[in-house]
Order: structure tokens, then C-alpha cells, then sequence
């Protein structure tokens, strides 16, 4: 077998570069990979193949059955569940800001994938930043309008989408996008309550970029929508369609004539982009011209008014991959002069920059993209304010600085000058929220508490500590948890899968894009690189590895080719047959008996071959594809802890089936979806101490079976409405479940059997046969039926859903046949309880342990 020595690819939409193969702490930040473009469109691939559609009607119809369940109280959950974990000293992507009109600390913050967030002390402090649920399935917001005479209304604008495409069939795709959109909504109550305003029930890609309310009338409001340019005139009532040009983006009003309006369209890949002008409160439009060469652009636009004399408007204008630059109007748009071609954009003209004049001093401009620039005379010229690439690595504090006055995190979404504070500016950031309070000279993070980030999949947990884990996020690199609100960052770009060595959680591993594996042999004090893996090969935007359960020596790595080390990560052999034609892994399983057994699951995100799941019993080097499952991507795999015959499969995608299990090695598969909404499932757990017990993550929460997947009920008590599911893992030492999400975090909870185990290597599965428990739920009494198959010694108890032991039910020995108890539970408090089987099969003297839960009302 040859070993292969390979330089790690480089391929980014953008043409970024990477790093060196050896760091320290301080010198990991040198380049800035942000991989939106690939983080999005991964993020939509999984989710609309094979037809090309966002589902949106029907994630928004499962989103109110899992309301409705929850109501009815039919779920295996306790109150408070799960609890936030943070990090909360690292702000995740963030859209847009706003402004309370009178309270100068309370401001808003959309986020892009944690929904609509509070704070009332202006960003500042450990705690500033507080959730505000919507009651909706908002995931990601983009704008928020506060009416100016009535704080207490307020519309937010969902969805987040870049891309637009007409393909040649005709058929309208935008790829690079990262939420669901539900519309408009509308709160008359300062959020307590939320309703729609523009209802969008459509199974497309959908967005709200913008929202503005007309400062002389607050009836009327205005949207920058993916659908064109929208106007209501009745407080959100009822939208027309002002503008037909799709993907409108930005907005401006004259604040003196508010029949003048701006608005831009365009974005990645849109047509008819510009920048268009309403003198008559948009009833009609034109488009402006910028003059000569400058009038097409494959990148999005950003306005700003000079309010002192809003003649004068300024115009970030971008391409796809670079910027155009700053342009300056000073008589209403009628005609445009080019002030400053600083890139700031770079690579993402498509994804963020923006524009902001100083309300009391009108020569002073933040022109921001990658970077924060900043002019004192009128954007004539600029001085570069932020440096990224001087964010701190550590322990920052929460709420504290988390670099030098001169840093703020890369790809600024927004720029916006507080509107009754002088000075004081703030930008919203793919590492949340930063201010200056001295005109942009100076900046400081604003992110205590605001619990945002984008985690991927895989999060990784010490076996013997559970204060000691490690996960990696959207464009803010990896963190540590070590039992703190403040997490440790590490690394660099964004992180990707991790893993802990389960026999020694010295060693732990770290990934950034494509694939880049790091190892620590030191708790993450300090890293090191692979340089010889992987160059021939095109892995994922997330490439996927893992360490062998039975042999943490032995790591898997997954491209075109699956790569293996039996000596963790010193040396690698590649299987130069590919796992699945030109498909690249999407994710592994390793038996946890034998390393050698292997299922990976692979997709080609060109979409030129289906995806597949594959299995191998040869450590990686032959591969037989799996038949019997769905033509959709499979987002993870599972085995049984003790029976590796026995594995799930789950599937993101709509219009399907999403859990799989098979019983056989993968020779025939049944669905085991009951109880399930039809939505994308991207995690799959099984507890390792009762195989009975599974736990699935999906787009809307977790669900639970007691059963081996039989049937599954909500357990998401305690987590947010809507909370996209990235990673589930179990933390052995504390028996916790651990939810990594995409947009709010990460949070744990208690396992349905949190008790210890009789000894794992004696365990049998499924001992007690034709298991019921009902009527469940119950008010009074409920039986239990069983069938035994050998003279056994049990123990029968009940567990509360927090594992305390409520009382013994039953202890002593039972013949083989079928058996009942009957048990009155009047007096019992409502709430979810579980029975436990412990004892032995008295022939044999195999331990085993098996548990049912129920609810009592």
C-alpha cells in the first residue's frame, strides 16, 4: 500500500488561499477562508436535491404540528430540558441592526441562522443579548423596521438569499442561500406577539433583504424582497409588487421628501441589476444610470443618504468577486461620479459590504466589506479602520474585547450610525456585532450572551470529562468548551468536524475546509497539521472524518477516496478506489466492533450523479453500494452499540422518508419515520448503554424513540422554536445529550435514561419481548405487558426524566412467557417517567437493561 503525500488542495469559489500546515495560537490568522459561498450552497444542496426547491410551505406546516404537539403535551420532554451551553463570548452570523426610536440602549439584531435577538444595554455587558421567540419558524431574519411614532410595531423580514440563476429549462434556482423564509412578519405588542404581514407560501427560495418604513406615514412600508420591490400603504395589510425586478436588495428614502425612494437590485448571478429611483412614493421607477462602463454588475449594491442634504447619496457597487467601488450622487441620482475604487468587497461583492454616512458629520463614510474603511472628507479617500486578521485566539472574555481597538471579524453585512447617539456606530458581522463610539476609529465587540454561531457537524465530546468538549463554526474557526460561558477559540477559518480520543482526551482533532486535519496532543494548547493527505482527491466543503470506537488509534477521512491512519494521523494510506464513482464523502460510520466495517454515505454536488450510500467490510479499500434508500443526500449514519448489523441512516431533502434502519448488514431496509415531520434530518445518535434509545436531529429539533426507532416524539423542551439541528452527540461521563445547531449554539439535555448501566460488556439487547406500556399518555393507570424468553432476574424501576429514581416497582425472577403489571399513578405528579429492566437471564448470566417511557397528564 503506498502512502500518500499530497499538498492539500486549494479550491475556492473565490480563489482564496490557505494557510501553512503548522501554527501557533497567535499566527493562525493570516489569511481569511470565509467559504460563504461554499457554506451556503452546501447548506441548499443538501436540502433541495433532487428537485431544485426549498420546501418552505411544508417546513412551515410541520414547523405547527410540532407546536401543536408541544401544546398537547404528547412529547417525551421535561420542562427545561436543555440548556444553553454558548459559546457566549463569539457572535455567529449576523444580517442587520436596529434601533429603538426612544430607548437609545435597546436595540435589535437579525441573525442568520438564530432568529430575531434584544438588548437593553446597547450590546454592552456579559448578558446584553436575550432571544425573542416568534412563535414562527424564523431561523434566519434579514431586515427590521421599528415604526418611528409606535415602537411597539415592528416588522422583520426572513429568509437569506444571494443567488439568482435562470437556468436554461426556464426554471428559476438561487443555490447560495442559508434559511428558510416565511415572509413578513409584524408585532404590535414590542415582540410579545408576531403575525404575518406578507405571507410568502411558496415552495422556492425566498428572502427579505431590506424593510423601511415611510418616515411621514407609518401605514406605509416598503420591502426589498427576493420577488422584486414590494409597498404596502395599509401597516402591512396587504403588499403590491412596485417594482418588478427580482432580487431588490437595499433601500433608501429621502428623509425630506419621502417620495423620493431608492432602491438596488441584484445579486449573485441576478439580472436587471441597478440602482432605481421612485420621485412619486413608488408608484413608478427608473433605473439610474452610473455612467459609461459602470452600469453592469454581477454583485449586489448598497445605499446611503446623506440626511443633511439627502440630494447627496452614496452607492457601494459591487461584482460578484470584487468591488466596482464607491459612487456619489449629489443631485438625487441623476447623475453618479466614482469617488474611491477601494476593493473593499474582495471576493464576496455578492455577500457583504455596505455604506454609512455620520448623521452629524456628513464628510465622515464607513465604507465596509471584508474590512471597515473609513473618510473624512466625503469619501474622497479612506483609511483602513479594522484588521481582521488581528482577532485573538483563546479564552476571550464574554462580553469583553476579542481583539485590539482595530479589529472587527470579516464580512460585514451592515453599517449603521445610531440615530439619536452621536458618533456611535455599529456593524453586523459574520462574527456578530461590533460598535465604535468614537466615528469608526476604534472598535470593540458587542457580543455578550448573544449565543449565534453556525455550528457543523461533527461535535465532539471527552469520555471522561464533561466539561470538556470541541466543536467548529461557520467563519469563526473552532472552539473548546471547558465549562465556561466563555469558549476557547483554535484554529482558524472555518471549523469543520473534530473528535476527541475517547481513551485519552489529550488528543484531539480539528478541520478546517476541505478537509484540513489538525491534531493536538496537548487538550488544544497547540496544533499541528497533516501535510500528506488528500491532493488528489476533491473532498467536501466539510470533509468528514472519524476515529475508529473500537481502536482511537485509527482515523477515516473521506474524499473521492477514503483515507486511513493506524496511528493517529502520523501516517496515511489511500484506497485509490473511489467510494462511489466521482462522488465525494458526506459523512462516515466505523463499527464499533470491528474498524474495519465502514458505511459513508456520498454526493456530487455537481449533480451529474446521484447520491449513494456505500458500505465496506475491508477498511475503506472495496465498496459495495447500498440499494433500497432514497434518492436524497444521507447526512449521517449510526450503528447499534452492541449489534452492528443493525444501522440508521438519516436523509435531508423533503417529499421522503428521512430515518432508515436495517437489521441484516444492510441487505434490506425498512423507513422509521412515524412520528416524524418531512423535513431535512441531519443527525442521527444512538445511546451507547440502551440501543433502544435514539435521538434524531433535524431542520426543526430533536426527536426521541424509546423503541429502536419504532416511533419517535418531540425532545426539544428547553431548546429555541426553531432550531436547525447541525450535530447530535452524547457526552458519556455526565450521560448528556449535546445539540450542536446551526444559528443558536450549543446546548444539553438530559438522556431519556440517564442512570449507569450494568456492565456495558456483559449487556444483551431487547431481552424483554412484545414490550408494551399504555394507555400513554395516562391520567390514572397504566400496564405493562412482556414476554420473557429464559428464567430471568430483573430489577423494575421508575426514573423520573431528569434519571432520579422515583421508586421500585418490581425485584425478583420471572419465568419465560408473558407477564403484566399494573400500576395506579393517581397520585403521581404529571410529567414524562420511563420504566427500567436491569437484571440478568439466569441461564447464561447475561446482564441486560431496557427501558419504556410514558407520560403521565
Amino acid at each position: 500500500m503506498k502512502i500518500s503525500n499530497y499538498l492539500p488542495v486549494i479550491f475556492f469559489v473565490a480563489c482564496l488561499s490557505f494557510f501553512a500546515c503548522e501554527h501557533n495560537q497567535k499566527s493562525d490568522n493570516e489569511v481569511h477562508p470565509s467559504g460563504a459561498a461554499q457554506a451556503l450552497d452546501s447548506w441548499t444542496y443538501l436540502r433541495t436535491y433532487p428537485d431544485g426547491k426549498l420546501h418552505n410551505k411544508k417546513y412551515e406546516e410541520a414547523f405547527q404540528q410540532k407546536q401543536q404537539q408541544t401544546l398537547n403535551s404528547q412529547t417525551v420532554t421535561s420542562e427545561g430540558a436543555f440548556e444553553a451551553l454558548g459559546p457566549k463570548n463569539i457572535g455567529g452570523r449576523t444580517l442587520c441592526i436596529a434601533f429603538h426610536p426612544t430607548e437609545p440602549f435597546t436595540m435589535f439584531a437579525g441573525s442568520a441562522g438564530g432568529g430575531l435577538w434584544k438588548s437593553t444595554l446597547a450590546g454592552f455587558g456579559t448578558n446584553a443579548w436575550q432571544k425573542m421567540p416568534i412563535n414562527f419558524p424564523v431561523i434566519g431574519v434579514g431586515a427590521i423596521a421599528i415604526q418611528p411614532d409606535n415602537p411597539e410595531v415592528m416588522y422583520i423580514g426572513t429568509g437569506e438569499v444571494y443567488n439568482f440563476s435562470d437556468a436554461s429549462i426556464g426554471n428559476i434556482n438561487r443555490t447560495t442561500r442559508g434559511t428558510y423564509g416565511v415572509g413578513i412578519l409584524k408585532t404590535e405588542d414590542g415582540g410579545a406577539t408576531w403575525s404575518k404581514s406578507l405571507d410568502w407560501e411558496l415552495d422556492d427560495f425566498t428572502g427579505v433583504q431590506d424593510l423601511m418604513i415611510d418616515p411621514a406615514n407609518s401605514a406605509i412600508i416598503f420591502a426589498a424582497t427576493t420577488e422584486g420591490f414590494y409597498r404596502s400603504q395599509d401597516a402591512g395589510a396587504s403588499w403590491a409588487l412596485v417594482n418588478d425586478v427580482e432580487m431588490a436588495v437595499d433601500i433608501e428614502i429621502n428623509p425630506q421628501n419621502s417620495d423620493i425612494i431608492y432602491v438596488t437590485h441584484g445579486g449573485l448571478n441576478s439580472p436587471d441589476n441597478g440602482i432605481y429611483r421612485s420621485t412619486d412614493g413608488g408608484d413608478n421607477f427608473i433605473k439610474l444610470d452610473l455612467g459609461g462602463s459602470f452600469n453592469d454588475w454581477t454583485g449586489k449594491t448598497m445605499l446611503s443618504i446623506n440626511p443633511v442634504s439627502p440630494n447627496e447619496i452614496y452607492a457601494s457597487v459591487a461584482d460578484a468577486f470584487e468591488s466596482i467601488g464607491l459612487f456619489k450622487s449629489v443631485n438625487n441620482g441623476d447623475s453618479w461620479s466614482l469617488v474611491n475604487s477601494n476593493d473593499v468587497a474582495l471576493y464576496q461583492g455578492w455577500y457583504s459590504h455596505d455604506v454609512a454616512v455620520n448623521p452629524v458629520d456628513p464628510n465622515t463614510v464607513i465604507h465596509v466589506g471584508v474590512e471597515a474603511f473609513r473618510s473624512l472628507n466625503g469619501g474622497n479617500s479612506f483609511n483602513q479602520v479594522s484588521f481582521w486578521d488581528l482577532w485573538e485566539f483563546g479564552q476571550v472574555p464574554v462580553g469583553g474585547p476579542e481583539g485590539p481597538l482595530n479589529y472587527i471579524h470579516a464580512d460585514i453585512h451592515q453599517v449603521k450610525y445610531h440615530p439619536t447617539i452621536d458618533n456611535l456606530v455599529y456593524v453586523a458581522t459574520d462574527g456578530g456585532i461590533f460598535d465604535s463610539s468614537n466615528n469608526g476609529l476604534s472598535w470593540a465587540g458587542r457580543n455578550g450572551g448573544y449565543q449565534t454561531q453556525q455550528f457543523y457537524p461533527n461535535f465532539s465530546n471527552s469520555s471522561t470529562d464533561s466539561l470538556f468538549a470541541i466543536g467548529g463554526m461557520q467563519d469563526n474557526s473552532t472552539a473548546i468548551y471547558t465549562g465556561e460561558d466563555a469558549w476557547t477559540r483554535v484554529l482558524f477559518g472555518d471549523g469543520m468536524c473534530t473528535a476527541i480520543n475517547q481513551d485519552d482526551d489529550n488528543i484531539v482533532y480539528g478541520s478546517y475546509q476541505r478537509l484540513n486535519i489538525f491534531k493536538s496532543e496537548n487538550r488544544g494548547l497547540s496544533w499541528y497539521g497533516f501535510s500528506n493527505l488528500f491532493g488528489i482527491s476533491q473532498p467536501i466543503f466539510n470533509g468528514p472524518f472519524c476515529l475508529a470506537p473500537s481502536d482511537q488509534n485509527t482515523i477515516y477521512a473521506g474524499s473521492q477516496f477514503m483515507h486511513f491512519s493506524d496511528d493517529g494521523g502520523d501516517n496515511w494510506v489511500t484506497s485509490f478506489s473511489t467510494v462511489s464513482g466521482n462522488n465525494s464523502v458526506l459523512t462516515i460510520a466505523v463499527s464499533p466492533i470491528n474498524k474495519s466495517l465502514l458505511y459513508a454515505s456520498t454526493a456530487d454536488v455537481l449533480l451529474s450523479n446521484p447520491p449513494t450510500v456505500a458500505k465496506s467490510e475491508d477498511g475503506g479499500f472495496n465498496w459495495t453500494e447500498i440499494s433500497g434508500l432514497p434518492n436524497r443526500n444521507a447526512a449521517d449514519i449510526a450503528f447499534d452499540p452492541i449489534d452492528d448489523q443493525i444501522v440508521y441512516v438519516v436523509f435531508s431533502g423533503f417529499n421522503t422518508n428521512h430515518v432508515f434502519k436495517t437489521t441484516d448488514g444492510g441487505q434490506n431496509w425498512n423507513a422509521i419515520d412515524n412520528g416524524l415531520p418531512d423535513v431535512p434530518t441531519n443527525t442521527i445518535v444512538v445511546d451507547p448503554l440502551n440501543g433502544d434509545y435514539i435521538y434524531i436531529g433535524n431542520d426543526l429539533g430533536v426527536y426521541a424513540s424509546t423503541d429502536g426507532g419504532e416511533n419517535w416524539e418531540l425532545y426539544s423542551n428547553g431548546l429555541p422554536e426553531a432550531t436547525l439541528v447541525m450535530h447530535l452527540s452524547i457526552s458519556p461521563s455526565n450521560r448528556k445529550l449535546r445539540v450542536a445547531t446551526h444559528g443558536t449554539g450549543v446546548y444539553q439535555g438530559d438522556l431519556l435514561d440517564s442512570n449507569p448501566p450494568v456492565a456495558t460488556n456483559d449487556l444483551e439487547k431487547n431481552r424483554i419481548k412484545q414490550l408494551k406500556n399504555y394507555p400513554n399518555p395516562t391520567s390514572a393507570a397504566s400496564r405493562i405487558d412482556f414476554v420473557l424468553e429464559q428464567k430471568t432476574t430483573f430489577t423494575l424501576s421508575l426514573f423520573s426524566n431528569n434519571g432520579t429514581l422515583v421508586k421500585t416497582l418490581y425485584e425478583g425472577t420471572k419465568l419465560a412467557g408473558a407477564h403484566e403489571f399494573n400500576f395506579d399513578w393517581r397520585e403521581l405528579p404529571a410529567g414524562m417517567y420511563y420504566y427500567s429492566f436491569t437484571g440478568r437471564v439466569v441461564e447464561g448470566n447475561k446482564g441486560f437493561r431496557q427501558s419504556s417511557g410514558f407520560v403521565k397528564k
